[in-house]
């Protein structure tokens, strides 16, 4: 089903994970990716555990953050599990933790901002046609990346009046967040 595989340049064995071993990761994935609904939330909570637990982020992040983007890359969405990991992601820290990306040490957290900003103008395409619960996902996830991306800011510049109900609400909101952020520099 997922093409986990298309991670193969990761060594899953050494990365590091709250307590599974790596190698069980490319699974949880799978059923992130999967139609069950159910399956989608058991996975979301193992991988949020296993890869940002607490705010901690692990170097198992940067490869699932590359398998989420390569999928949305190939099939032009992601279910709203995998939108809100890689939200978690992105708000998790990791001080020093480095991967091996290729023959070079990467920041883990740097890789994994740039790999989510990679797949931004595909969540940004299909943002609009997707459901209530996969919309609020991407409205916490935009403003993290609004100092980042010009495209995320105008996108929702542009959306915000044309949305009705809570999807607007949810994009106003966001726009409020990204303004911040873009002006003081910082998450609020």
């Amino acid at each position: 089903m997922i093409s986990v595989m298309e991670s193969d340049r990761w060594d899953w064995s050494t990365l590091t994970c709250q307590s599974l071993p790596g190698e069980r990761i490319p699974g949880y994935l799978e059923r992130l990716l999967d139609r069950d609904e159910g399956e989608r939330k058991r996975a979301y909570g193992v991988l949020h555990c296993e890869v940002a637990n607490q705010g901690q982020l692990y170097s198992a992040a940067a490869a699932c953050v590359d398998v989420l983007v390569a999928w949305l890359e190939g099939r032009g969405r992601l279910p709203a599990e995998a939108v809100s990991l890689m939200e978690a992601i992105l708000n998790a820290r990791s001080p020093g933790h480095s991967v091996m990306v290729g023959e070079a040490a990467t920041d883990v957290a740097q890789y994994v901002r740039q790999r989510v900003l990679d797949g931004v103008p595909l969540l940004v395409s299909c943002a609009e046609n997707e459901d209530l619960d996969w919309f609020r996902e991407f409205c916490f996830l935009v403003p993290q990346l609004a100092d980042s991306s010009q495209e995320v800011i105008d996108y929702l510049r542009r959306s915000a009046p044309l949305l009705q109900g809570e999807k607007r609400a949810l994009c106003y909101e966001a726009l409020e967040e990204a303004e911040e952020v873009l002006r003081d520099g910082h998450m609020p």
